[in-house]
C-alpha cells in the first residue's frame, strides 16, 4: 500500500479536465505540438467548439537568399475558447529555412516550441482553468 501511495506521488496529474483544440496551419506545422500534447496525454478536441482553449501555431517571416540573422519567426498563442481572450503566448523561436529542414522553418520552430515552451504555456492555461471552476 505504501509503494502504491509512493508511486501515486510521482504521477504527474497531467489534466483537469481542460480540453485543447490545435488549430491546423496552411502547412501542418501545428503537428510536432499535437504529438507532444498526445505523448503527454493532454485531452484534444476534434473542433473548436467542444474544446476549452484554442491553441495557435503562428509562424512568419519571408526568405531571404543570404541573411544573417533568422528569417522566420513563431510562437504559440493559447486563448480561451468561450471568451476569446488570449490567456498565454510563449516567446518567439527563429528558424531559417534550410535543406535539413524541407525549406520550412515552421516545423522547425514549432519542434523548438514544443521541447522549450509547450510545457509552461499548458501549465499557464491550467492554472486559468483551475481559477474559472
Amino acid at each position: 500500500m505504501k509503494r502504491l501511495l509512493a508511486l501515486l506521488m510521482f504521477v504527474p496529474f497531467v489534466g483537469f479536465g481542460q480540453v485543447f483544440y490545435v488549430a491546423p496551419t496552411e502547412k501542418g506545422f501545428e503537428n510536432k505540438i499535437v504529438e507532444k500534447m498526445k505523448s503527454d496525454g493532454y485531452k484534444l478536441a476534434a473542433s473548436k467548439e467542444s474544446s476549452d482553449y484554442v491553441i495557435d501555431c503562428l509562424v512568419d517571416g519571408s526568405y531571404k537568399a543570404i541573411s544573417v540573422k533568422k528569417n522566420f519567426h513563431g510562437y504559440l498563442k493559447i486563448s480561451d475558447t468561450k471568451t476569446g481572450n488570449e490567456i498565454y503566448r510563449t516567446e518567439e523561436v527563429g528558424g531559417s529555412p534550410s535543406v535539413f529542414n524541407g525549406y520550412q522553418a515552421g516545423s522547425a520552430i514549432m519542434e523548438k516550441i514544443a521541447k522549450k515552451h509547450l510545457n509552461k504555456a499548458l501549465a499557464v492555461a491550467k492554472l486559468d482553468y483551475k481559477k474559472r471552476k
